[in-house]
């Protein structure tokens, strides 16, 4: 958070935050990131063999002062490190071989049942869920392309449209084949998707986790839409 700037002395200069107020020697939250990296196995090498068997205050300060820029650049990239805990799935019910099911905004509205499949070369929006978005079928362009299936059978599209998904801050204009079949799912949000939000999911912890500017994000999967899907399908 950054003072009024009325109130930053314009004189004093912070490189870690590339703002006035303060002199990067005196940054509070320079040295509070400092010390959470070296607890964490970072810039170790830049400790003397004393420093290194206790972490001191004055240790923790020449670091700052003097190797702030490795200081930023670590933090923003573990800012934007995507990966999965041991414990991140204490709350997903196991063992369980569930597909990931989530809850995504598209097209300004919440669309429950909605599959990410990796396994997908294409986002499929059904023609139910697309009617359900109040959405004028004229603002469709028709276009027929065949999809498919596991098992061979060959599916055609009756168009495609491009809408607005939102996730963790971001917004993607995205395109989606429309396809007019039964089935349990809303939506599928496929390797275009994934790959554009720079998306990691993981079915086994049950998430997807994504990069932002305000750090890695992530939606939780929902089982029991899950297993009501498989079971419908």
């Amino acid at each position: 958070m950054k003072a009024p700037g009325e109130r930053r002395d314009t004189s004093k200069w912070c490189d870690f935050h590339s703002d006035h107020g303060h002199r990067t020697e005196d940054c509070i939250t320079l040295r509070m990131e400092v010390n959470e990296l070296l607890k964490k196995g970072h810039l170790r090498e830049y400790l003397s063999d004393r420093a290194r068997v206790a972490s001191t205050t004055e240790a923790m300060t020449r670091i700052a002062r003097t190797h702030h820029g490795d200081v930023k650049a670590i933090c923003e990239r573990l800012s934007k490190c995507i990966s999965f805990a041991s414990d991140e799935d204490k709350c997903v019910l196991a063992p369980h071989h569930d597909a990931l099911v989530i809850s995504l905004t598209i097209a300004n509205s919440l669309m429950k049942r909605t599959l990410v499949d990796n396994g997908s070369s294409t986002n499929i929006l059904f023609m139910d869920a697309y009617k359900g978005l109040g959405l004028d079928e004229n603002a469709l362009t028709r276009k027929s392309t065949p999809l498919v299936g596991f098992s061979g059978e060959v599916k055609q599209t009756i168009g495609e449209v491009t809408l607005p998904v939102y996730a963790g801050g971001i917004n993607r204009q995205t395109k989606f084949l429309i396809l007019d079949c039964a089935t349990a799912y809303n939506a599928i949000m496929g390797r275009p998707w994934i790959h554009d939000m720079g998306a990691v999911p993981s079915t086994l912890h049950q998430t997807i986790k994504f990069p932002t500017p305000w750090g890695v994000k992530e939606i939780k999967g929902e089982q029991e839409h899950a297993r009501s899907c498989y079971q419908t399908t």
